[in-house]
């Protein structure tokens, strides 16, 4: 697998060979001694690894070659040669083409760079020519960092959003920083098109980064034979060692399109899937290499792994079945091959040696794994094992290594039988564990990023148990509470031969315990979800809104299925309904404490029949219920607090409320409002004579005509034992207010009937109108109750 290392990385071979090409062949500076500055590009690059490591002054003179500092890149070129430059911390507004002077010091990567602390534009300065190089210079590494052209034919293209992630890795690679720390790292937030190609030239694919692609269209681009400039660099795996050549282009301008295609690859005609290889045509012109190492993984007639002493490690694909063991010296003749994470030989064919040069597995973490630090090395890790699989090809281990985790493969050749019988032994979930065997890096996306590795063991002793779990598991907890229960069930039935009055009790209380123990451990993990309901159920928060709560909280349980609640006004919350149009649906009842029935939950869907449906229903009903019943007691407390609870009308507060907020209106839209003050005539005598029970209701019937004479807007209210105050919020005159007035009092004309009693009432009525007969509420209260008492008649039951 490939990754993007930015064209930093280089071997410190490579310097000589590029320092050459920009000077003749002629330039070879000696190294300047502690106290000079540096002032070319070929000083530098003569330098020794200790020399770089000193962080000697540079002072270059140049132009920027490619100039993308949010992102981590610059690239600068002067006479003697081409170099990377890491960001200054504060970066001018220059451009590609700029002469500038940079400033800084040596610091060691790959290729030695420049860690710049200023970069000051200089002028104008002519931009360097770009030198035609083959593929298999840019392979070589010769023409690392300098400004060149190739010709080759697009394979793809693609337009991408760059996010600063492969600028990120490469600083992490360069300056062995992490990939969020640095103000170069910080600096990268706004995410911008570019255009990805795969160029196809004459040896090989180089894969081109062009960066202000606006108004290029990558389809049309395909199979196009094109010529294009930029910043030569490589493809590296997380040891350094390159897999593949790039080249970096300032923008769409650098690009020429020397013969376009023959026709648009979107007009090809369809291929059937089964059939797409007879496209297929490759020419490999790869010149078969040889390497030697010692055997660290051998799968005979699949594959093999090579290191050596240093570290360096090869995959090797061959069809060979020669036997080979472990640590044994073997040359490899075969040829390379880009396809993997880090280098890979293929074709290949194996020369055993008598010579045995052990391997010894190098312990890493997590991180370093999977960083792709260790691709095909022989490596050790610990971890605590979750889990563990056995099939018929291969034996896994899943391991659980810090907050991560990590699987070990043993697998079986089909072609040996010394191999056929390796299988792993069966291991305690639990145990801690030391596996040895070898890293294969997992990496993806258009910059081949890692994303997972696992471990390929050699034999059953490259697993060892370091820590047995502990005899006291879940499991054995379990059995222990088990047996515990059945003492406790003996003893229950013990307890019910010898008292037998008690024993509808003592079996409720069993059945009660199995089934709250059963329900608290399927719903444990929904016990903070259920608080969030209750908290709202105690709260001001909407009905429906807590019955949508209620809702979730049983979809989750029943992963997702559909439910609503039918309440029994016919209102319908949630999803869908009603439950007899959808087939097989399940309904629980929702009923109150009195056991009146609120309404109904409904679950769609054929699982709904399981236990865990009705155990979900049922606990969503009871928290329906507790919220209809809490808003019904909050509505009667309101309604209590309101209006008076013998005859329903308005009581003092409601009516003082109301008059506020008419005197407001009233005051703000310079418009009218009336009280009308009434008293029921000889109501002690009705008392007196029929009773107490008589006279409430004849209250009652009282209130019942007057609020039937009163428009919806009005309010009636009761403010004494026999005395109401009607409030008409808005009025136009004082005839207006009459004529109410006689409504009210022909509600006396027919006779109450109450039990075997008739009783013709009457009644004493007063109004104010505001503002004429008072700007206040006592002003108008006092008008209206004075005028009451002045048409107050002598009448008798």
């Amino acid at each position: 697998m490939q990754k993007s290392s930015l064209v930093f990385v280089l071997l410190l071979s490579w310097s000589g060979t590029v320092v050459a090409a920009q000077t003749g062949g002629s330039l070879n500076p000696p190294a300047p001694g502690p106290s000079r500055v540096l002032t070319t590009v070929a000083q530098i690059r003569a330098l020794s690894a200790d020399e770089v490591k000193r962080g000697l002054p540079v002072e270059l003179h140049g132009v920027l070659t490619y100039y993308q500092p949010a992102e981590g890149q610059i690239f600068f070129q002067d006479e003697t040669g081409g170099i990377y430059i890491v960001p200054p911390p504060k970066y001018r507004n220059l451009h590609v083409g700029d002469a500038v002077i940079a400033r800084g010091t040596t610091v060691p990567s790959f290729s030695t760079n420049v860690k710049a602390s200023d970069l000051e534009p200089d002028g104008k300065s002519p931009f360097p020519r770009p030198n035609p190089v083959s593929f298999r210079e840019l392979m070589a590494g010769s023409q690392d960092c300098q400004y060149v052209s190739i010709v080759g034919s697009v394979r793809s293209a693609t337009l991408q959003t760059s996010n600063g992630q492969n600028a990120v890795q490469g600083l992490r690679k360069r300056e062995g920083m992490t990939a969020s720390s640095g103000p170069e790292a910080a600096a990268i937030a706004a995410e911008k098109p570019y255009l990805l190609l795969d160029l196809e030239m004459d040896g090989g694919p180089v894969r081109v980064h062009i960066e202000q692609v606006q108004g290029i269209d990558p389809l049309r681009l395909l199979d196009s034979l094109v010529k294009i400039e930029g910043v030569a660099g490589g493809i590296f795996d997380g040891k350094y060692q390159p897999t593949g050549a790039e080249l970096w282009v300032s923008s769409g301008e650098h690009m020429q399109v020397l013969s376009p295609a023959n026709a648009n690859p979107a007009d090809l005609r369809i291929t059937p899937i089964n059939r797409i290889m007879s496209g297929y045509s490759v020419k490999d012109a790869s010149q078969r290499v040889r390497v030697r190492g010692s055997v660290t993984l051998y799968e005979p007639g699949l594959q093999a792994v090579l290191e050596t002493v240093d570290g360096q490690a090869v995959l090797v694909n061959t069809y060979e079945q020669t036997p080979l063991h472990m640590g044994e010296v073997v040359d490899v003749l075969g040829f390379p091959d880009p396809g993997g994470y880090s280098e890979v030989m293929r074709q290949a064919n194996l020369l055993p040696s008598s010579a045995t040069v052990p391997i010894p597995a190098v312990p890493v973490g997590w991180d370093e794994a999977i960083a792709g630090r260790y691709p095909y090395d022989l490596v050790s890790m610990e971890g605590t094992l979750a889990t563990e699989v056995h099939e018929r090809h291969q034996d896994t281990l899943v391991l659980r290594s810090g907050g991560h985790i990590f699987s070990a493969i043993l697998s079986r050749t089909v072609w040996n039988k010394e191999f056929d019988g390796l299988s792993l032994p069966e291991y305690s979930a639990g145990s801690r564990v030391r596996v040895t065997g070898i890293c294969f890096v997992h990496a993806g996306g258009p910059w081949n990023t890692e994303r997972w590795f696992d471990l390929q063991l050699r034999s059953p002793e490259d697993v060892t148990v370091l820590v047995s779990p502990p005899w006291w598991t879940v499991r054995r907890l379990l059995y222990v509470s088990g047996v515990l229960l059945l003492l406790m069930m003996a003893a229950l039935i013990w307890a019910l031969m010898l008292q037998r009055k008690v024993r509808k009790q003592t079996e409720q209380i069993r059945l009660t315990m199995e089934s709250e123990a059963a329900r608290e451990r399927r719903i444990a993990f929904l016990e903070k979800e259920r608080g969030r309901v209750l908290e709202a159920i105690n709260s001001m928060l909407n009905l429906d809104e807590v019955l949508l709560m209620i809702l979730r909280l049983i979809s989750t349980q029943l992963e997702g299925r559909s439910c609503w609640c039918e309440l029994a006004n016919g209102t319908l919350v949630g999803e869908t309904g009603p439950s007899q149009d959808i087939p097989r649906a399940v309904r629980r009842g929702i009923y109150s404490g009195a056991g009146e029935r609120l309404g109904a939950l409904v679950v769609s869907g054929a699982e709904a029949y399981q236990e865990q449906a009705g155990e979900a229903l049922e606990m969503g009903a009871s928290l329906a219920a507790l919220a209809i019943d809490n808003r019904r007691l909050y509505e009667t407390l309101i309604h209590r607090s309101q209006y008076d609870q013998l005859t329903n009308a308005a009581n003092r507060f409601l009516l003082e409320s109301r008059m506020e907020e008419a005197l407001a209106h009233a005051s703000r839209s310079r418009s009218r409002f009336a009280l009308v003050y009434v008293d029921l005539d000889q109501f002690k005598h009705v008392n007196d004579f029929y009773g107490h029970r008589v006279g409430d209701v004849y209250l009652q019937q009282v209130a019942e005509r007057f609020s039937e004479k009163l428009r919806g807007m009005d309010t009636l209210a009761r403010v004494g034992g026999d005395e109401f105050i009607a409030l008409v919020p808005v009025v136009r005159n004082r005839a207006e207010v009459e004529e109410i007035v006689q409504r009210l009092a022909h509600c006396f004309d027919t006779p109450f009937q109450i039990d075997d009693c008739s009783i013709r009432g009457s009644a004493s009525i007063g109004i104010a109108v505001y503002p004429e007969d008072g700007v206040t509420k006592d002003e108008l209260k006092r008008v209206a109750d004075a005028m009451m008492y002045a048409n107050k008649p002598h009448a008798s039951v």
